[in-house]
């Protein structure tokens, strides 16, 4: 399988606020309130108003979607729209926060130019922001006739077995990649808690419990419902062929792979780089100090675990984390023999 290409970008803060401070992640232009506001103060504080005014409008954002006539359309009834909304608001609050507690370890080591939590958490909120006004836009009926105009999704680069697959004229080619993106995904937290650095982060034994469990857990509940909601809004305004569900499965799980590839990149890279230059990390005018040196668990320990665990929402996806206990439970990626189909739940 051809691996996934990454390339790790420098962020450089100038008029740009909702970057965190490694990534490779697209930049947001700053608002009004953000550029009178750093005239002012340091960019953390701004960042954070921002970030506040953001989130208003994301919880406006799901507000309008419930008063929309055509989302009784996706369920029939109010109240189920409302708690699949509010589950996908909480799955994707849950998820942000311990992804961005463990980017902020995994930059422990680095010379960040801001402080990775926030930049890390305001990217985050405006994605989702800009993610719910495309579903808006179709849900509206203002987006674009001319279905190339609208890039709600990204376009990426099939890895080389759907490539094959696609030439050999093969059957359910997407179904497949699926597969072995959510496969990949899963091994990486198996690296993420058998890890030197972020391993402790964790803050529990094993993929079971921990921080690691319950940032999967969430993050498969959000991208359930979201693409739920995001397919259906998108078949409903361009046709039932338009998208499908393992498509955007699909967008989601590579935008996954990128984060995590990427966070286990920053977490070594500067160690990496003073173990080259033969440079102490013990030295107390070097930024690697020892109190940084917890392996995470000081971080980890900032994240409250949780108490209601939100179903991933769909009964045709292998959506459990795998261990050593339950590895020969994983099914083959060769032999795809369920439909992704919009669960019932989500109709």
């Amino acid at each position: 399988m051809r691996k996934y290409c990454l390339v790790l970008f420098v962020c450089l803060f100038v008029g740009i606020s909702a970057l965190p401070a490694w990534s490779f992640m697209p930049t947001y232009p700053d608002d009004k309130e953000f550029d009178m506001c750093a005239k002012i103060h340091n960019w953390e504080e701004c960042a954070k108003d921002e970030m506040q005014r953001a989130l208003r409008v994301v919880k406006q954002q799901y507000r309008t979607i419930l008063t929309t006539p055509d989302i009784m359309k996706w369920h029939p009834s109010a109240d189920e729209n409302v708690v699949v909304l509010r589950d996908m608001y909480d799955s994707w609050t849950a998820f942000r926060t311990r992804l961005c507690s463990l980017s902020n370890k995994a930059a422990t080591y680095m010379e960040t130019l801001v402080e990775e939590k926030t930049s890390c958490n305001l990217y985050y909120v405006l994605h989702h922001r800009d993610h719910l006004n495309s579903i808006l836009l179709l849900m509206t009926r203002k987006a674009p006739s001319n279905r190339q105009e609208f890039g709600f999704l990204k376009i990426y680069d099939h890895d080389d077995e759907y490539q094959t697959c696609i030439e050999n004229k093969e059957k359910n080619c997407i179904e497949s990649e699926l597969q072995r993106s959510n496969k990949i995904i899963k091994n990486y937290y198996k690296t993420f808690l058998e890890d030197e650095f972020v391993g402790k982060w964790n803050n529990g034994p094993d993929l079971k419990q921990g921080n690691y469990r319950d940032m999967y857990d969430s993050w498969v509940a959000y991208r359930n419902r979201m693409c739920s909601l995001a397919v259906w809004a998108y078949q409903s305004f361009y046709g039932a062929k338009s998208m499908d569900l393992p498509t955007c499965l699909q967008f989601y799980n590579r935008e996954k792979l990128e984060t995590m590839d990427h966070l286990l990149v920053v977490a070594h890279s500067a160690l990496d780089d003073a173990h080259e230059l033969d440079e102490d990390p013990s030295d107390e005018n070097h930024i690697f100090t020892t109190e940084k040196d917890d392996g995470g668990l000081a971080e980890g320990q900032t994240i409250t675990p949780l108490e209601h665990r939100i179903d991933a929402g769909t009964s045709n996806l292998d959506d459990k984390l795998v261990t050593d206990e339950t590895k020969q439970e994983e099914p083959k990626a060769e032999e795809p023999e369920e439909k992704y189909d919009i669960p019932e739940w989500a109709r």
